[in-house]
């Protein structure tokens, strides 16, 4: 495969709005097989329910066709739009993303053997000195990442970011523009680690909406040393790291969101702000909804540490 067919962009959003196709240096070569015979086209973004595509000579909206990408995978579908310069093949059946990026990674020799860009829509946690902010990915690749983010962050500044189920990732700010930024990884991570994680995130399910807890109240609201927080963190279980947000916590329990269920008697180490990890055990879980126990109670100075973080500023 030649080196344009890595540079095509693979999503693992499920839309399919129309993106600006830009030049022939961030395509992937392909054909488009139709009732007119072959065409040579590019392919700018691939989704599992279609490819953003530009091609030469007239379409017309519904065409039936098959297209057969670079890397030995062909999908059958129809044309959405009439403009063959920027126009969506719709695939009949949905696309396994991530199996047509393992083989486009298959195709080229191992010394050249680099991941493209990914796009996907993920929480992290980014660590910046003293604080702890929530974002949102855009775009990921063994070199980094784009990211959406409320957190004013400086060019050149060092970042700890921290993606569900992979180690945190060190890195550093290189550019910032209108609540997006681009950070570089201090290492670049290896397909090897990529993939696997890719696939766990196609995979992974939306979280499934239950019932709130009775009165949709705070367990730790009538407890009275309780501290109410809003504060990014995360958890660990085993070598991999779970983005959460601690809503409040008593010296004994800690209340606590993630994307990721955690079965009740989990053990599991949750960053506390300005404290560091502690060791913690779920008594319940509702969904995204968490309520834990610290295996080690805080401790009145800790507890004031905590309340000093909760303060508005």
């Amino acid at each position: 495969m030649s080196g344009s067919g890595r540079s095509a962009i693979f999503s693992l959003s499920d839309g399919l709005d129309p993106v600006q196709p830009g030049n022939g240096e961030n395509a992937a070569h392909a054909r488009l097989i139709g009732s007119d015979g072959i065409r040579d086209c590019f392919v700018h973004r691939i989704t599992s329910a279609g490819a953003t595509l530009t091609v030469i000579g007239p379409l017309t909206d519904g065409d039936r066709g098959r297209i057969e990408l670079p890397f030995g995978v062909s999908a059958e579908g129809s044309v959405l739009g009439d403009d063959p310069a920027a126009f969506t093949f719709c695939f009949d059946e949905p696309l396994d993303v991530v199996g047509a990026l393992a083989r486009c990674l298959a195709a080229l020799p191992s010394e050249r053997r680099q991941m493209p860009r990914v796009e996907l829509r993920q929480r992290l946690c980014i660590r910046h000195g003293d604080q702890v902010d929530f974002a949102w990915t855009r775009n990921l690749s063994p070199a980094g990442l784009g990211v959406e983010t409320r957190a004013a962050l400086q060019v050149g500044e060092v970042v700890e970011v921290t993606l569900d189920g992979l180690r945190p990732i060190a890195g550093e700010i290189r550019w910032t523009e209108r609540g997006q930024a681009g950070i570089a990884f201090a290492e670049e991570l290896g397909w090897q680690i990529l993939m696997p994680w890719l696939r766990q995130v196609a995979n992974r399910r939306p979280p499934v909406a239950q019932e709130p807890m009775a009165g949709s109240a705070s367990p730790l609201g009538a407890v009275k040393n309780a501290i109410k927080l809003d504060a990014a963190t995360h958890v660990r279980s085993g070598s991999s790291w779970w983005n959460a947000q601690i809503t409040s916590l008593s010296n004994a329990l800690v209340e606590f969101e993630s994307e990721t269920e955690f079965a009740p008697l989990c053990g599991l180490w949750l960053s506390l702000p300005q404290i560091g990890g502690w060791p913690i055990r779920v008594i319940e879980c509702h969904g995204a909804r968490h309520v834990a126990e610290f295996r080690l109670p805080l401790r009145p100075h800790e507890m004031s540490r905590l309340s000093e973080a909760a303060r508005p500023r």
